[in-house]
């Protein structure tokens, strides 16, 4: 499996690509300088099939248009940002608009949907705290969380729709599906593992996983 984090926009959020031995690909929030995304796959004769975002804040999705005009790919997200990516509501975390994909690419995908992308099986979770549209998307064995859980911290839920309890119920949720050893990767800062965060994050401490 080929992955490439890619840090993009303003921000210097995380844009994840990831293709499979046939170099067919998807990449996950691009918020950003889609033509270098573009470029980047070009560069490694990767066809983008899919662009999943894994909730609707500027920094991960600013790029989502740019890179679909210029791919063709096919856009999955949840149905809490549809009105985000078409450019019918602003950006709840800064009240500005995000250039709107048309109807017609977005396709709306809720918990334990999975989508194929080459010989990918796309797990979609559904980890909302964040916000309530999060998702986490499972791509061979590894987690792309968003802002969901970072190494040594979680994300912020002070924005609207966010929640500190949901959120921890989001990160226990996926504590019980995935082994300790599973790699995740966030929208911003390092990439970690599931097993470390549950055993140092100060912010999981005290958190119940139920059998």
């Amino acid at each position: 499996m080929y992955m490439r984090c890619m840090p993009v926009g303003p921000l210097q959020a995380n844009c994840w690509i990831i293709a499979d031995e046939g170099q067919v690909g998807c990449v996950v929030d691009p918020g950003g300088e889609p033509q270098r995304i573009a470029k980047a796959l070009s560069e490694e004769g990767i066809r983008l099939e899919a662009i999943f975002a894994t909730h609707g804040h500027f920094d991960h999705i600013e790029g989502v248009k740019g890179l679909h005009d210029l791919t063709g790919a096919k856009v999955y997200c949840s149905q809490y940002i549809v009105p985000v990516l078409s450019g019918a509501q602003p950006c709840d975390a800064t009240g500005y608009p995000i250039s709107g994909v048309e109807a017609a690419s977005i396709e709306v995908v809720e918990d334990a949907r999975i989508v194929e992308v080459g010989r990918f099986q796309v797990l979609t979770i559904a980890t909302p705290g964040h916000t309530p549209g999060d998702l986490t998307f499972e791509i061979g064995g590894h987690l792309f969380c968003g802002d969901l859980l970072f190494r040594q911290s979680i994300g912020r839920t002070d924005f609207p729709g966010g929640d500190f309890d949901t959120l921890i119920g989001s990160v226990a949720k996926l504590a019980k599906m995935f082994p300790k050893n599973t790699p995740v990767h966030p929208g911003h800062m390092g990439s970690t593992a599931l097993g470390d965060e549950l055993a140092t994050n100060p912010f999981l401490i005290g958190m119940k996983i139920d059998d």
